[in-house]
């Protein structure tokens, strides 16, 4: 499918996220670098070279890059690393999908809101000061991700209690302040090609309250969404043009948002960028196409990809697909067992571990997506073939504490 033999990419960071990365690439002939100031790194470990350098070492990297050659540069999975991506890449005279202005639009949550509204897009209204607010309200920073700094208010003593903390996360010390919803969740996948956007799909995000106060958060995704075809009627084009307008050229989109009661979409944040929900395991396996691979591709030839891999875009799956995702309470890890007969059923396409044992969680991480312990992805037929598998996970996965304590808070998709 891609031959990348011959081709060194670098990637930025070395986190177990970005191993997803290394091994793509490496499964196509690429001799792959990892970039990480921590020596021991899980990518590392599976790179073909390691590099010990801080990634925010700009003309460090650059450097680098010169001497050795490099054909390309790669990252993903966290807003952090997308400016010194493409100032690399700027320096370096590398290809790269973002530009200064695209990284500013779509990191900060109130702008992206603002071109919502721009193109006719509704989204959630927002208070814009502490006056007349109606409790529950949902505080969070304008410029984060991985859903730190995000808090649920019931009531004025929480607001008091969590405001500054929520500020501290926010890189220009700005925070959104919207009603809490409790609607259904889900997220909107496109991929772009020289301009061509194209709608992949939209998915059902299932979530779950872990804590009082804190974020829900979320237990899985389904497959295609049960919004899917009102997507496309009354959201697709509109997003197209928002799209156009900005002017994204190449590369990836996330878009989170809620259905409302007639199952409309109601955008609040984007991304755009791979993210931790790996999706791209599930559209390899039910359309013949994988988004990282493409942006590996853009990285190494500054093409995303021939226009018959274009042509598999469906955002109507043949078949419902899932992923589980395994919350896990904070601790330290000493056992995790199961995966390997978990990731041997046929119809699993990625079991994807967040730790490993010796690992610890600590307190603050109560609502954050760090709780994810595991990411499950699989295809099901039929619901018989679902529950199995879920089944099969409950039976076989096992995560626990030094004092052997189940660590895991679900085993399945809270729907």
């Amino acid at each position: 499918m891609y031959n990348w033999a011959g081709k060194k990419l670098l990637v930025l960071g070395a986190t177990r996220f970005i191993a997803e990365i290394v091994l793509a690439a490496k499964k196509y002939g690429a001799y792959v670098i990892a970039v990480d100031y921590n020596e021991d790194a899980p990518a590392k470990r599976i790179a073909d070279e390691s590099v010990l350098l801080n990634c925010m070492d700009v003309d460090a990297i650059v450097k680098y890059i010169k001497k050795n050659n490099i054909d390309g540069v790669m990252t993903g999975f966290t807003d952090s690393l997308m400016m010194p991506y493409f100032e690399i890449c700027k320096k370096s005279g590398l290809p790269c999908y973002l530009t200064k202005e695209l990284i500013d639009l779509t990191t900060d949550k109130e702008t992206f809101k603002q071109l919502c509204n721009k193109f006719d897009i509704p989204t959630i209204s927002e208070y814009k000061t502490n006056e007349n607010i109606k409790f529950p309200v949902i505080i969070k920073p304008v410029d984060n991700s991985g859903a730190r700094g995000i808090y649920v208010c019931k009531s004025y003593d929480d607001y008091k209690k969590y405001i500054d903390i929520a500020k501290s996360f926010s890189k220009s010390g700005k925070i959104i302040i919207e009603p809490y919803l409790d609607f259904q969740e889900a997220t909107a996948f496109y991929v772009f090609n020289q301009g061509m956007p194209y709608f992949a799909a939209l998915a059902d995000r299932h979530m779950m309250n872990v804590r009082d106060g804190i974020l829900r958060l979320p237990t899985g995704y389904t497959f295609p969404s049960k919004g899917t075809n009102l997507f496309i009627k009354n959201t697709d084009e509109k997003f197209k043009k928002l799209f156009d307008f900005i002017g994204i050229k190449d590369g990836m989109m996330f878009v989170q948002g809620f259905l409302d009661g007639n199952n409309n979409f109601i955008p609040y944040e984007c991304g755009y960028r791979l993210t931790g929900s790996l999706e791209y395991s599930l559209m390899e396996r039910v359309c013949g196409y994988n988004p990282m691979c493409m942006m590996i591709n853009f990285a190494l030839t500054g093409n995303m990809g021939e226009k018959k891999d274009f042509d598999l875009i469906n955002p109507h799956f043949k078949y419902k697909s899932y992923n589980l995702t395994v919350l896990i309470r904070p601790g330290k890890i000493s056992k995790i067992i199961g995966a390997d007969k978990i990731a041997s059923l046929p119809n699993v396409v990625n079991c994807y571990i967040s730790y490993e044992q010796g690992d610890g969680l600590k307190e603050e991480c109560w609502g954050r997506l760090s709780q994810a312990g595991a990411r499950i992805l699989f295809v099901a037929d039929t619901d018989k073939e679902y529950k199995d598998t879920i089944d099969f996970i409950k039976e076989n996965l096992i995560i626990v504490d030094e004092n052997g304590n189940d660590m895991m808070l679900n085993k399945e998709i809270i729907k």
